[in-house]
């Protein structure tokens, strides 16, 4: 038979030279690190994020949403200069923030969508009330 003729016939349909020459322990490991490098992607699995979020006289001081990916956890962070009520809608959460205290909102991102945290039972004057009032938006993108 002619080399040609082998070279046809191989079940790969190349010929046995063009094989990789490292060993098949090699390769495997090549693979599996590769596979675990692509699952670190944000998106791909699960990571953390955590916000830190301050507020002053009621306000949001900087930025007023977030950004996070569905199916990884963020860590909303908060302080603020008077004890305050918090509301994340739709996930449910809530948290009490005092002068010296910060507070944590942890979720588990799962539904997308821009969802408000609101202040609970502050009325203008700084009283409460049963006032709700939207400071801050937690906004979850698809991966």
């Amino acid at each position: 038979m002619s080399s040609d003729r082998q070279a046809a016939t191989h079940p790969r349909g190349r010929p046995s030279a063009s094989r990789s020459s490292l060993p098949r322990a090699v390769r495997l490991t090549v693979a599996v690190l590769a596979a675990g490098l692509f699952l670190a992607v944000p998106g791909y699995g699960d990571s953390t994020k955590t916000v830190d979020i301050e507020i002053n006289k009621g306000k949001v001081v900087g930025k007023k949403s977030a950004r996070v990916v569905r199916g990884n956890t963020v860590i909303l962070r908060w302080s603020s200069d008077q004890r305050l009520e918090l509301h994340l809608h739709r996930y449910d959460v809530r948290t009490t923030v005092s002068p010296g205290t910060p507070a944590e909102m942890k979720i588990r991102t799962r539904a997308t969508g821009r969802f408000p945290v609101e202040i609970h039972g502050q009325g203008e004057s700084g009283g409460h009330s049963h006032g709700h009032r939207t400071i801050f938006h937690l906004d979850v993108y698809p991966d």
